[in-house]
């Protein structure tokens, strides 16, 4: 019986130890993604709609034109990944960049984004691009 139980034991931490992938099941990477999108959509659409109430009421009309809706920017969006597409290959690190990103998103203004050219924290999740 010990025998059993010990075999258990270790098949189940071999089991554990052995498994791909982040903390975070799939449907919550994909979510975590798709809520990436969605405040980087809405951070894009307050400071558009800042940048347009700045402007000369004459220049305002031309300038809403190109304004989208957060759905639209959505459908633009729908295949930007923040996360990489093989699960497995997804990391806790790079889940902790993406909701520390998110959190500084929230939090920071448009006019502090647009002197300091983005935020920081989300620039370190496209370390190749600057």
């Amino acid at each position: 019986m010990k025998f059993f139980l010990s075999l258990l034991i270790t098949s189940t931490l071999l089991i554990v130890g052995c498994r791909k992938g982040p903390s975070l099941s799939r449907e919550e990477v994909k979510d975590l993604s798709q809520s990436y999108i969605r405040e980087l959509c809405k951070k894009n659409l307050e400071c558009s709609a800042e940048y347009i109430e700045a402007l000369p009421s004459k220049d305002q009309d031309s300038a809403k034109s190109g304004f989208s809706s957060l759905d639209q920017c959505m459908i633009d969006q729908k295949d930007q990944t923040i996360l990489p597409d093989e699960y497995e290959k997804v990391t806790d690190e790079q889940i902790a960049k993406v909701k520390r990103c998110m959190d500084d998103l929230l939090k920071t203004p448009c006019t502090e984004m647009e002197q300091s050219g983005g935020i920081p924290s989300c620039r370190d999740l496209f370390p190749d691009e600057g």
